[in-house]
């Protein structure tokens, strides 16, 4: 199992790293998770969103 990392980053960066609070919602109902980041821009069109969901996500965060 994955381990936070975050507070030794921020130990060893102290004066470079800057932590951000996001309002984001719980939908799935976990507190944490990990995986291989995938990124898609969308703009007025979801359909790049139905394109990622259609193929195998196992392992992957959708961001």
């Amino acid at each position: 199992m994955m381990r936070d990392i975050t507070p030794d980053i921020c130990d060893q960066y102290e004066s470079q790293v800057t932590l951000l609070e996001l309002p984001l919602q719980n939908f799935g109902m976990r507190s944490a998770f990990w995986g291989q980041i995938v990124t898609v821009r969308c703009y007025h069109d979801n359909s790049k969103v139905k394109e990622i969901l259609s193929q195998n996500g196992k392992g992957k965060v959708l961001v």
